[in-house]
């Protein structure tokens, strides 16, 4: 868990000193998405609790059972490569329109994907998921348990519990 927080900690300060540059040069200022304990109607193979187009990066967790798809999307600042880790986790490749992905299947792991564009798709429960950068998301929670399906943050606002319906949102902005 430390880890993780470090970890994030740490791309959060060198993507905030990246948007201050930017916003020097009149670009627009990166954005931050924090979804916790996300879970939606229909577990892994329900529609997807979290769908995140991003440059810049996503780090996630999964606590329960999870689908991670992760698509990398053509980027001037080129891109990694996305990883996961954990003792119950398995992946093998996915393809969405014409972008080759992988996608990640468990429980009890983490995930990553940074510096470069991403679409992360994440169907499950007990996700957890921070994505810095510009882009959008699209998030979904249970249309059954609508108080306890989890919350999310954009951009520092205060937490929401998830929509029963899918809701679209920028990340960052001008």
């Amino acid at each position: 868990m430390r880890r993780i927080l470090l970890s994030c900690a740490c791309v959060a300060v060198l993507t905030s000193s990246g948007a201050m540059s930017a916003g020097a040069r009149g670009d627009a200022k990166s954005g931050f998405l924090v979804v916790r304990k996300a879970a939606a109607d229909g577990g892994v193979n329900g529609r997807p609790v979290v769908t995140v187009v991003v440059e810049g990066f996503v780090l996630g967790r999964v606590t329960q059972q999870a689908l991670v798809d992760v698509y990398q999307l053509p980027s001037a600042a080129g891109g990694g490569t996305p990883q996961a880790a954990g003792s119950d986790v398995s992946h093998h490749a996915v393809r969405w329109h014409r972008f080759n992905g992988t996608e990640y299947s468990g429980s009890g792991f983490r995930f990553r994907a940074t510096g470069g564009a991403y679409r992360v798709v994440v169907r499950g429960a007990g996700v957890y998921l921070f994505a810095g950068g510009h882009g959008s998301v699209t998030l979904r929670g249970s249309s059954v348990y609508p108080g306890s399906d989890g919350a999310y943050s954009i951009d520092g606002r205060r937490f929401r519990s998830l929509p029963p319906h899918p809701l679209t949102r920028a990340i960052g902005g001008g």
